[in-house]
């Protein structure tokens, strides 16, 4: 076998074990212990960062990143991902992290060097490295990170003196509810190839990431002052939320409405029956998850969505209201109320609010 060769069947076996690794269900994508995954276009997942810290009056930053620590943290520890032993554990366990940060996208990670080569948010590829860093020496870190290029991440690690509790399971928010196990293959892994360190589709870089990490994020966030317009907070009613979980919700609306109407995506809404596939293509495929059920409301362009509850469900709304946006070209407004075991999304055209 050929250096070409070898390359190609260690691909394939990463790709094959993605596969085998995780299950669709409902438009949601879940790993071995029924975790949500997103699988985020990297050019998006800049863009709809921007435009939600925008929508935050706190800059996020180092928010993000510890939320992504905690859960890469959580998860190393939950599923016991580090080879111990002391027979070459340096080798194997930088063998073990060049294989997780391939399989999932990220990249490639040098602990030696302290350095990435990932087209990752930084601040998500810091928080990865924060938490394999204490791990492997078991002590608490600070981290501050460089962006030298487009793809090249330098760290510098100091000791923390602060003693913090292991990482908790992830927060529960009014939507959360645990995953539901899936029975098949997500049809779109089919569609990933490896490029260098990292994984693409149609030549696009991609990357999978846990949706816990943002449950983290979003409920540190419940607590910062939003600059969503007055406009849109009258007319997007979420009466069964609090305040500190709405403004969350409305800043992940909003910041999706951005990167929707600011892409080039084609959205045609002409029916009721134009939701399936759009939902199908844009939605489901990826993860972000997928109504139960839409129905027509009796108005023009109204709509109703019977949505699950989830880790992805600020995205999922997200979506939902952008998409009808781009696909009428109006303004919004809708209301978001729980049912027992879901929630109804009614959305109509601002013109007709008062």
């Amino acid at each position: 076998m050929d250096r070409t060769e070898g390359t190609e069947h260690h691909e394939n076996k990463v790709l094959n074990e993605l596969r085998a690794e995780f299950s669709c269900t409902h438009g949601t994508i879940v790993d071995g212990a029924v975790r949500q995954w997103i699988l985020w276009n990297t050019t998006d997942l800049y863009a709809w960062w921007h435009s939600f810290e925008d929508q935050c009056q706190t800059p996020l930053g180092r928010k993000l990143m510890n939320a992504c620590a905690d859960q890469e943290e959580y998860m190393l520890k939950t599923d016991n991902l580090l080879p111990n032993g002391w027979f070459r554990r340096a080798k194997r366990q930088q063998d073990h992290l060049d294989h997780r940060w391939k399989k999932y996208g990220w990249g490639r990670y040098s602990v030696a060097q302290q350095t990435a080569q990932s087209l990752v948010f930084a601040p998500m590829v810091s928080g990865i490295a924060l938490a394999t860093n204490e791990l492997l020496h078991d002590r608490r870190q600070k981290i501050e990170w460089h962006q030298l290029s487009q793809n090249t991440i330098r760290f510098e690690l100091k000791p923390d003196a602060n003693v913090l509790p292991t990482a908790p399971p992830p927060p529960s928010l009014a939507w959360s509810r645990p995953a539901e196990v899936g029975f098949s293959s997500p049809p779109i892994f089919d569609e990933l190839a490896h490029e260098g360190a990292g994984l693409t589709i149609g030549g696009e870089t991609v990357c999978l990431f846990p949706a816990d990490a943002f449950t983290r994020l979003f409920h540190t966030c419940r607590a910062y002052p939003n600059s969503v317009s007055q406009e849109r907070k009258d007319a997007w009613q979420t009466p069964d939320l609090d305040d500190g979980e709405r403004s969350v919700l409305l800043m992940v609306v909003a910041s999706m409405a951005s990167l929707v109407n600011n892409g080039e995506r084609p959205i045609y809404i002409e029916s009721q029956a134009s939701w399936d596939p759009l939902i199908q293509h844009y939605l489901a495929a990826n993860g972000w998850g997928q109504p139960s059920s839409v129905e027509a409301l009796g108005s023009k362009h109204g709509v109703r969505f019977t949505l699950p509850a989830g880790s992805t469900f600020p995205f999922l709304v997200g979506w939902l209201v952008a998409m009808w946006e781009r696909g009428h070209g109006k303004a919004s407004k809708f209301t978001l109320v729980s049912k027992e075991d879901c929630w109804r999304l009614e959305v109509d055209s601002r013109l007709a609010y008062n």
